[in-house]
């Protein structure tokens, strides 16, 4: 059973910002040589196989024709998978990431915290910021998507707006493509006042049963758990170190981190090389919670995007001066991720993603000679659950 995610590429809300690659080169393959068009059918088929587990691919040597006719494909074929696509034209590097459930969780309840700070701006439609997520957009050193993006828009700049806040979620991507990426955003917009990563990371990576033959027979033999039963099995629900049902580990996390830098005064551009002091903040959500300095960040990040706002309204004609006083004197509220909801939806999120892996495991069963082995009614004794953790 696969989780249905929102539909990549489109906003919260229509973004007139958010650009739609135009392709400026024919899609066809013909247009490739040999080797190009060896290239796309290569990504493509990784696609469209039974690599169920591989949440992040890169590929170097792409062309812009290429990248076109890939994008074209992932519109117009079901791959299985919701695919988000990074490609950094000059260095014709393509790399190829599936948003996970648990990604998508965690940035919902970051969203909402955001947008409704954000909307509170007393500036009306003169300026506003909005928060928008899965919004395709386009800059000069790299094309991707977002997963958190707020932009401001202005009554001067309709067709032109700001990027003021940018946040990632990953999960089984390397730090390194994680910070390629946002180097690239930052050095595209100097303006951007707040970036962000939240780091889902795994404690060993998913294997099928079919990798562990020992117990193979035994799963092929017991009967599908319903989600209702496979919560039963579970014993601590609130532990995500390992998710372990029926002698199989379907999941397993090690930490969640967040990183967040801002820009500092006097700075002319965010600095995201370095990791201490002002101007970064850091915090966990597993296996501890410390969110306190991860708070303040975003208290100031707030208080940053109200001084943006102040500036546009100021460089404005015809603007009443009762609106520039009114932000002025407005302040955001403390802001506070709430830690209870937080973790709710994380633990929700990966239980889930352990459930699917489980259910697409035995729903292939269906189709193979495997499929009419009889199967076990199950006791108790049949259903292990987690390994102990010390969770806070």
């Amino acid at each position: 059973m696969a989780h249905i995610l929102p539909e990549v590429g489109q906003p919260l809300s229509p973004s007139p910002d958010a650009t739609i690659m135009q392709h400026a080169t024919s899609s066809s393959p013909e247009h490739s040589n040999k080797q190009h068009r060896a290239k796309c059918k290569e990504i493509l088929q990784g696609l469209s196989g039974e690599q169920q587990q591989e949440y992040v691919m890169c590929y170097e040597g792409v062309s812009l024709c290429d990248y076109s006719y890939i994008m074209d494909q992932l519109q117009s074929v079901e791959y299985g998978k919701v695919w988000k696509l990074t490609f950094f034209p000059n260095s014709q590097l393509l790399m190829i990431s599936s948003p996970s459930f648990a990604c998508e969780s965690i940035l919902s309840v970051v969203m909402r915290n955001l947008d409704s700070v954000l909307s509170d701006i007393p500036a009306g439609d003169t300026v506003n910021c909005q928060v928008y997520a899965n919004s395709y957009v386009k800059a000069p050193s790299v094309w991707f998507i977002p997963d958190l993006l707020v932009l401001m828009h202005s009554d001067s700049s309709m067709c032109l707006s700001h990027p003021l806040w940018l946040m990632e979620c990953t999960f089984a991507q390397t730090d390194r493509d994680v910070m390629h990426k946002l180097h690239a955003y930052v050095d595209d917009n100097p303006t951007l006042l707040v970036i962000g990563k939240i780091l889902l990371k795994q404690a060993t990576p998913y294997r099928s049963p079919c990798s562990n033959g020992s117990i193979v027979k035994e799963l092929q033999s017991l009967q599908l758990l319903t989600p209702a039963e496979w919560g039963h099995c579970l014993g601590d629900i609130n532990n995500i170190t390992q998710v372990i049902v029926d002698g199989h580990t379907w999941f397993s996390s090690s930490s969640v981190e967040i990183h967040l830098w801002i820009q500092r005064h006097g700075d002319s551009r965010l600095d995201i090389d370095h990791q201490e002091g002002d101007g970064y903040a850091f915090g966990t959500l597993y296996p501890t919670i410390t969110l306190s300095d991860i708070n303040k960040a975003f208290q100031c990040g707030l208080d940053l995007v109200k001084e943006a706002v102040e500036l546009e309204l100021n460089q404005l004609p015809d603007v009443e001066q009762a609106m520039i006083r009114s932000v002025e004197d407005w302040m955001p509220p403390p802001f506070t991720l709430d830690q209870r909801i937080l973790l709710k939806a994380l633990v929700h999120s990966m239980q889930t993603m352990a459930y699917d892996c489980y259910h697409d495991w035995h729903s292939k069963l269906q189709s193979s000679p495997y499929g009419t082995t009889h199967r076990h009614s199950r006791t108790s004794q049949t259903c292990a659950s987690h390994h102990p953790t010390g969770h806070a």
